[in-house]
């Protein structure tokens, strides 16, 4: 609404000519202020004239031939939301006043009880009163927007640091492997051949006794390397770990720590507690591992209880002790920087740790984290995808709360899946929730998860893609079948097709078009392998 210092636009809405005629008089009473004022005798007839034309103010009488009494003041507004109103009656009832303003109005306003400039000045106040509470409206909004932008781009930097968090995981993890591997590959089995040289050395030296001592005291040299490496080689990256279910992982960890340290742990698993995410399961590894140091070296006792839970979509993970306790607030003097590392990382996750703990009386590490069941991944070496040229996607964001599309994987190639794991762990959007090997492994893990998109390999062992492909499709229609084969063979994409794949692509597709053809449901077919 705007409004001109120098004219007023005035809409009367009122049918008896003889008040608006004391109605103009009172406002030229008003010398501050110049007015121009069209007049309406019915409802209908004003509310037609605010919608062609522009009024500063509207002044409504109550009763009317066409509408009497609130009801006028709300039909009014609606249809001029923007325009103040300022009701002008006779009815001299201040509960109807009341109500009347619940409505929207500006002001209430008997005829006979106003006099000089009364109406012209509160027209003026109505208008300046309406202006202010626009530029109010306007202001909310505006700020309301500015919020929802900054809180969408927090969330979005809250999840970025959540993945760069776990990517960290998984990086120290990888770092933690690789240096295994160095360990059992290469340093290990240097030492076995250095011990297999010492043996032939010491076959030469039996007329020697006093280097026979001395190549006996190397062999015990080598085999104590042997067996530190070896330790090492474990404790950096347990096969356990990877090889195994969480709950057994645990399990294991308890009985390495008794083991080691003599520190008794008993393990409580609730229910199904396995993580599809690599990540995750290395850092709840990892943060039991750390606590349980913890235990040994500061509680003093010879058992501790480790119990691990899943509710709803995150893993709770306990770790409790009668052991001497220690202040929680001093955490960085009285527990070690293992600890607060473990504390930043569960915030960085999104998730939560307490501690509970008093002197004398034992403590308590929980540990919550959310587990969405996509881990986040590096780029495998060579893991390129390459190939026709295609048109590139458009770019896809999904909006907040939108769920990921499920897709599974399917290729009896390791470093295939891999490659394509990696490719789509990087997209907000796609969430792989299985892999299978063989044909007909992913015909029951697609019956069984209900996926939304089936990346299929075209040759596969047992059943072939096609017939898994079919059988897929047989039971479950609304799965869209995406076939990837290392042949450019129009047969082969028309088999594919008839079996009810929505799209095919060849190995060497870029990694766009394979996004576009999961992403769908545009994606077709393409006998062209593009």
């Amino acid at each position: 609404m705007a409004t001109n210092k120098d004219r007023i636009r005035v809409l009367l809405v009122e049918d008896s000519p003889s008040d608006a005629q004391l109605f103009c008089e009172l406002l030229q009473d008003y010398a501050p202020q110049r007015f121009v004022m069209e007049r309406a005798q019915r409802l209908d007839e004003a509310i037609r004239r605010v919608a062609a034309r522009t009024f500063d103010v509207v002044f409504l009488d109550l009763t009317l031939p066409d509408s009497t009494g609130l009801d006028t003041c709300a039909r009014m507004r609606r249809a001029a939301p923007r325009v103040p109103i300022i009701v002008l009656t006779g009815v001299d009832d201040e509960a109807m006043a009341l109500q009347a303003l619940r409505t929207g109005v500006e002001d209430y306003l008997v005829k006979g009880q106003v006099q000089g400039g009364a109406v012209g000045r509160a027209a003026r106040y109505a208008i300046e009163h309406k202006q202010a509470e626009e530029a109010l409206r306007e202001l909310n909004a505006t700020l309301e927007s500015r919020v929802a932008e900054r809180t969408a781009e927090l969330e979005h930097r809250t999840r970025q640091l959540q993945r760069l968090t776990l990517e960290l995981s998984r990086a120290e993890e990888r770092e933690r492997k690789r240096l295994a591997e160095v360990l059992h590959d290469d340093l290990q089995q240097i030492l076995a051949a250095s011990t297999f040289h010492l043996h032939i050395l010491r076959s030469r030296l039996k007329d020697n006794p006093g280097l026979q001592d001395i190549a006996e005291r190397v062999g015990q040299l080598l085999k104590e390397a042997i067996d530190k490496s070896r330790g090492l080689s474990h404790e950096l990256s347990p096969v356990m770990l990877y090889r195994n279910e969480l709950g057994t992982t645990f399990e294991w960890l308890a009985q390495q720590v008794e083991a080691k340290h003599g520190l008794r742990v008993h393990v409580e698993i609730r229910g199904r507690v396995e993580s599809p995410s690599e990540g995750h399961k290395a850092f709840l590894f990892r943060t039991a591992q750390e606590i349980l140091f913890n235990i040994v070296k500061h509680a003093g006792v010879r058992e501790a209880r480790l119990r691990l839970q899943r509710r709803r979509d995150r893993l709770w993970l306990t770790i409790s002790d009668r052991g001497q306790g220690f202040d929680p607030k001093s955490l960085d003097k009285a527990a070690g920087v293992g600890l607060l590392s473990i504390r930043e990382r569960v915030e960085l996750l999104g998730g939560r740790m307490r501690i509970r703990s008093a002197r004398g009386r034992g403590s308590t590490f929980l540990v919550t984290i959310p587990d969405a069941g996509m881990p986040v991944a590096t780029p495998v070496a060579g893991a390129v995808w390459g190939g026709p040229t295609g048109t590139a996607p458009r770019e896809h964001a999904p909006h907040v709360g939108a769920r990921a599309l499920r897709v599974l994987l399917v290729d009896d190639h390791q470093p295939v899946r891999e490659g394509l794991a990696t490719l789509l762990q990087g997209q907000e959007d796609i969430e792989i929730v299985g892999q299978a090997g063989d044909g007909q492994e992913a015909v029951d893990l697609a019956l069984r998860l209900e996926p939304d998109v089936v990346v299929m390999d075209v040759t596969l062992p047992g059943i072939a893609g096609d017939e898994a492909t079919r059988q897929i499709k047989r039971r479950q229609p609304r799965t869209r079948i995406v076939a990837l084969s290392m042949r450019d063979e129009a047969r082969i994409s028309e088999m594919m097709r008839q079996a009810g794949a929505e799209a095919y692509l060849v190995k060497t597709a870029t990694s766009e078009q394979l996004l576009t053809a999961i992403r769908g449901p545009q994606a077709s077919l393409a006998r062209d392998g593009g």
